[in-house]
């Protein structure tokens, strides 16, 4: 890739092509080191959950890279996936150390606890990263397992749960949440629902707020500090959880979608892949390869036995056998029929 090709594909203007490159190859360094720690510390029966950590945030850091540099949604998804397992592998060694602190002291101390403290704001906008990446990836199974992982915070955060109850067959109804700033347009956005033109206002508003309310984390002017020759330590600025909430709620966009800030590719990838079908229990990810059809045009067969519906028409729920052909809804003010594979596959109750 030349730096013309670059700069026409990057989705934010402050990473060139030299320091995406350069940017790569040192977190690569990173993770290496880390990895070699973490080998060393399980040869010697000793949990390191900081090296694990380390791992985590270093991949979800190459992720915002690559997102940041243009890559296509297909590969952030790879991306995710290999975040999810480290951020899995991060918890077990966070409890594995806590196990042997519990022995060493002969206290009684709790193992469903988790490295990502709510209490912590760079903690909780971590968290709510890699929530909000699941809900725009359509990957409902990724979600279940952070679900279990922060189990100990299920129920005390608002925006937290609401990102997670779109995985959840047990949504939460609490209405606490541990950091007012940035969060309270975002959550007002939410309670707006009913007041499409408020809801929008109060997304901006939280966009044009973000940067500033971060001010003291790591990342903060990251692209304000590159090392010549080295790296930059900037991967990206985003607030995925703003896509998320939009189009969780269906909230409209336009008014703020080429804010910098704003993942928009994401949002409308989600959207045009139908993700939120894919989140609850039993749906397919929509990242994977064997994956459920997303949709079928009238007038086509059937591509699998199963329940569908069509916007073209309402209570349009019904049920096809693979290869049989599905009907066009005539006059329809939706206009052309485009047949919807259901999320819940379960049978109607009688």
């Amino acid at each position: 890739m030349n730096t013309e090709d670059f700069r026409k594909n990057r989705r934010q203007k402050f990473l060139t092509l030299r320091y995406y490159q350069l940017n790569q190859a040192f977190l690569k360094l990173l993770m290496d080191t880390l990895a070699e720690s973490m080998s060393e510390s399980k040869l010697n029966k000793e949990p390191d959950s900081s090296s694990a950590g380390g791992v985590f945030k270093d991949k979800l850091k190459l992720l915002k890279l690559h997102y940041t540099a243009g890559c296509s949604i297909k590969k952030i998804h790879i991306f995710y996936t290999d975040l999810i397992k480290s951020l899995g592998e991060w918890h077990d060694a966070y409890r594995e150390y806590i196990q042997a602190l519990a022995i060493e002291s002969g206290e009684d101390l709790r193992n469903d606890g988790t490295p990502l403290e709510f209490e912590d704001l760079y903690h909780f906008q971590l968290t709510l990263d890699v929530v909000s990446l699941g809900v725009l990836l359509g990957d409902g199974d990724a979600l279940r397992k952070i679900s279990l992982w922060i189990q100990r915070y299920r129920n005390t955060d608002i925006l937290y749960d609401f990102l997670i109850d779109s995985a959840s067959s047990q949504p939460s109804d609490t209405t606490e949440y541990f950091h007012s700033s940035p969060y309270d347009p975002l959550i007002d956005a939410i309670y707006a629902l009913k007041n499409p033109a408020e809801a929008s206002t109060k997304v901006k508003e939280y966009l044009d707020s973000w940067y500033k309310s971060f001010e003291g984390a790591p990342w903060h002017n990251g692209h304000l500090h590159a090392v010549e020759g080295e790296y930059m330590p900037y991967y990206g600025y985003w607030s995925f959880e703003a896509a998320a909430v939009c189009v969780i709620h269906g909230i409209d966009d336009s008014s703020f979608r080429d804010h910098i800030l704003y993942p928009k590719d994401l949002a409308d990838w989600a959207r045009q892949n139908h993700s939120l079908e894919h989140l609850k229990p039993g749906a397919a990810s929509s990242g994977r390869a064997d994956r459920s059809p997303r949709r079928t045009p009238g007038g086509q067969p059937c591509p699998q036995t199963g329940w569908w519906h069509t916007l073209a028409q309402s209570n349009s729920r019904r049920y096809f056998k693979a290869g049989e052909l599905m009907p066009v809804i005539e006059g329809s003010a939706y206009g052309q029929t485009f047949w919807l594979w259901e999320a819940d596959q379960s049978a109607p109750k009688l």
